[in-house]
């Protein structure tokens, strides 16, 4: 099974601001904004960002609350396939080994990260990051396989009343 990691409300708070510029600073090309030749507009208290969100980041934070460590646990089971084919064929660590393979595919998932609430045993953080939500999250990673299968398991558990799922998606800014 892959790792889980137990993190305070503001440790996973920090995890997600740190994971959100690790993206920009760590230099991936399809983390970085686009040149100031796109259209900008200006929010509250001066701070500018891009229009054009199709060019930057794409960040979902699912939070699942189960109602028995079972659920969990059976949770946990069933994103750990998910996790090793999304850093498999969708992640990071694809950029390192696809200079020796004749894959075509190029990173589509900057991280895809999962967390145990340190406060609360029975919620669980998923955050993922992609370099779009048109390519990254809809085409590449919503149509992989694992995902699939891992998706209609995850159904059935929330519709038998196991978890509740909520979540928000997000687009990176120049911050």
């Amino acid at each position: 099974m892959g790792r889980a990691f137990v993190l305070s409300l503001g440790e996973i708070t920090l995890l997600g601001a740190a994971l959100l510029s690790l993206g920009y600073f760590a230099g991936n090309s399809k983390a970085k904004f686009r040149s100031s030749s796109s259209s900008t507009t200006a929010l509250s208290k001066g701070v500018v960002a891009t229009t054009d969100s199709e060019q930057r980041a794409f960040v979902l934070a699912v939070n699942l609350k189960f109602t028995t460590l079972t659920h969990r646990d059976t949770f946990l089971q069933l994103i750990d396939p998910v996790c090793k084919d999304v850093l498999a064929n969708e992640g990071p660590l694809l950029k390192q080994t696809s200079a020796t393979s004749n894959s075509s595919t190029t990173e589509t998932t900057l991280s895809y990260k999962v967390a145990i609430s340190d406060k609360n045993p029975l919620m669980v953080l998923i955050l993922e990051r992609y370099s779009d939500k048109s390519n990254g999250y809809l085409k590449v990673h919503r149509s992989g396989r694992e995902f699939l299968k891992f998706r209609e398991q995850l159904k059935a558990m929330q519709e038998e009343g196991g978890v509740v799922i909520e979540g928000e998606s997000y687009v990176e800014t120049e911050l």
